[in-house]
């Protein structure tokens, strides 16, 4: 069995790593490769005890799929782009996961996702999956659904009056974003939320776009 990761609970999402989910869908759309699929991981009460070390499995089978396809279509590999939030609602533990998948491996990453699932949660149900593609039109208000959790304090300061609701205690990590959209990746190209939110990175600096 997977082992249990817990390092203490919260039974909210704080201010920063709530913020960094925003400006991470802000800095990707700007970098070009904006947060195109929408995941759903739902665990039973068992794996509940230890989603954190199956979501991890499955995002290092992703992270490994796509630093060896990318280097063979681009010859440099792209860096993982993806958020996401835990959350577990009257006991119903879940997962959101938004991942940038590069459009000429979508169908490919379709069929490989179920078996990362399935290698890490041996106990996969039939609706214990559930995803689809993030419309760009409506990729904000999905960053503002998956952060409902956020602490009520900074409900108004993030304008998640329409999304908020409490989402139970999580042990673990309740969110993160990745490496190549922290607020660390974000300061190192100067992308400024506020600023550049809508932009496009100019065509020809695509220097910031692949690591």
């Amino acid at each position: 069995m997977t082992k249990t990761l817990r390092s203490g609970y919260t039974d909210h999402l704080n201010r920063h790593p709530a913020e960094n989910i925003c400006h991470g869908f802000d800095f990707a759309a700007y970098l070009g490769r904006p947060l195109n699929n929408y995941i759903v991981l739902n665990f039973d009460e068992e794996s509940a005890n230890h989603s954190g070390a199956i979501f991890q499995a499955i995002r290092h089978k992703f992270r490994d799929w796509l630093n060896r396809r990318t280097k063979k279509l681009y010859s440099k590999p792209l860096s993982a782009m993806y958020v996401y939030t835990h959350e577990n609602p009257n006991g119903h533990a879940h997962c959101n996961w938004v991942v940038h998948v590069p459009p000429e491996l979508q169908a490919e990453f379709d069929q490989k996702r179920q078996k990362w699932i399935e290698r890490a949660h041996k106990n996969v149900r039939r609706f214990d999956v559930v995803a689809e593609r993030v419309n760009p039109a409506t990729a904000k208000s999905l960053a503002k659904y998956i952060i409902k959790g956020t602490d009520s304090r900074f409900v108004s300061y993030l304008h998640l009056q329409a999304y908020a609701a409490p989402q139970g205690r999580v042990w673990g990590r309740r969110a993160c974003t990745s490496e190549a959209i922290s607020r660390a990746a974000r300061q190192a190209a100067g992308f400024k939320a506020k600023r550049d939110r809508g932009k496009l990175l100019a065509a020809n600096d695509d220097s910031k776009a692949v690591a």
